[in-house]
C-alpha cells in the first residue's frame, strides 16, 4: 500500500468519525464499547487456549517437521529430475550457470 493511500484513508476515517460523533453522539460511545468488548473476548479466548495443555502439545508437534528416509529419497529424486531438465535444454543450462556464477560472487 502506498503512503499517500494510507494518509488519505486516515483522513477520510477521521472525518467520518467526526461526522458520526456530531450527528449521533451515542454511536461513537457504542462503537468504542463494542470494539473494547470484542478485543477483550479475543484476548480471553487466546489466553484460555494457551493455558490449555492440549493446545501447547499440539502446537509443539506442529512446529517441528518430521524428516524420514522416505522424504529424503523423494527430495533426492526431485533434485535429480530438476538437474535432468536443466541439462536437457542448453538455454536453461546457460541461464542456470549464469545464476550460479552471480550467486557465488556474493559473500553470504
Amino acid at each position: 500500500m502506498r503512503l499517500s493511500g494510507f494518509i488519505v484513508g486516515g483522513l477520510v476515517g477521521a472525518v467520518a468519525t467526526m461526522y458520526v460523533s456530531r450527528k449521533r453522539p451515542g454511536t461513537f460511545a457504542w462503537a468504542t464499547s463494542a470494539v473494547s468488548k470484542a478485543a477483550s473476548n479475543m484476548m480471553g479466548n487466546t489466553v484460555s487456549k494457551v493455558m490449555n495443555k492440549g493446545f501447547m502439545n499440539e502446537a509443539a508437534g506442529a512446529v517441528i517437521p518430521k524428516h524420514t528416509d522416505a522424504a529424503a529419497g523423494k527430495s533426492e529424486a526431485a533434485w535429480e529430475q530438476i538437474e535432468a531438465i536443466v541439462n536437457s535444454d542448453p538455454a536453461i543450462k546457460k541461464e542456470a550457470d549464469k545464476i550460479k556464477a552471480e550467486s557465488s560472487a556474493f559473500t553470504h
